[in-house]
Order: C-alpha cells, then sequence, then structure tokens
C-alpha cells in the first residue's frame, strides 16, 4: 500500500476534525438525538465485534493456529529443499569442473595425436618422393 504523502494526510486530518466538529455540535443541540446516536453506536459495535467465546470468533481461532502451523510445516519443508538444492547444485558443479578436465585432456591429446599423424604424412612423403628420384 502506497502511504499518503504528509500534504494529504493533513488535508484528510482538516476534513475529518471539521465534521467531528460539526458532529458534536449537531448531538450538542439535541439530548434525544445524542442518546439515540450513542445507543446506536454501541449496538453496531457489538454487532461487528464478535465476543471471545462465539462460535464465529473460536473459528477465527481455529483457523490462525492452523494457518500457523501450516506456515511452520512451509517453512521446514521450505528449508529442506533449500538444502537439497544446495547440494545439488554442489555435485553439479563438481560434475561441471570434471567435464571441463576431461575436455581439456581430450583437446591437448588430440593436437598430439594430430601432430604424429602429420609427422607420419611428411615421413611418407619423404620416402615417397626419395624413392620416385632414386627409383
Amino acid at each position: 500500500m502506497n502511504p499518503l504523502s504528509p500534504a494529504t494526510q493533513s488535508d484528510i486530518l482538516g476534513i475529518l476534525q471539521r465534521e467531528q466538529d460539526r458532529a458534536i455540535a449537531l448531538l450538542s443541540s439535541s439530548p434525544l438525538l445524542a442518546g439515540l446516536f450513542v445507543s446506536y453506536a454501541n449496538k453496531a459495535a457489538a454487532l461487528a465485534t464478535p465476543s471471545p467465546e462465539s462460535e464465529e470468533w473460536k473459528g477465527l481461532r481455529n483457523t490462525i493456529v492452523t494457518s500457523r502451523e501450516k506456515i511452520e510445516k512451509l517453512k521446514s519443508e521450505n528449508l529442506k529443499v533449500t538444502e537439497g538444492l544446495e547440494d545439488d547444485i554442489k555435485s553439479l558443479r563438481a560434475e561441471l569442473t570434471e567435464a571441463r578436465e576431461k575436455y581439456d585432456r581430450l583437446m591437448v591429446d588430440s593436437s598430439a595425436e594430430k601432430a604424429a599423424f602429420l609427422i607420419q604424412v611428411l615421413d611418407l612423403e619423404v620416402c615417397l618422393d626419395s624413392s620416385l628420384i632414386t627409383g
């Protein structure tokens, strides 16, 4: 939720104060109206706030307790999954390192093998050239 700017908050507080002052002035002018307002406000508050002993209140408490238990269970599961993923990452890094080393060895071996074949080809060409010259 975006907080209101200080200027907006000040404007709202000013409006609320003016309306509160008007309401107090109106209720002060009529004791009967003031009594009715207080009675209505008390009844509305009693209806809006369930008794801590009501079934609705007990249901809300049970929902909160159940939700907290589920949150704790999910935290525990999340921790296990996180630890498992960390282990997987370590294992994959080790495999990657091993694969890189193997690749590097193959590249070196391949270069050495190419050089050996090139020497053989050059030797054969030299032999062929010398046999053509002598032969």
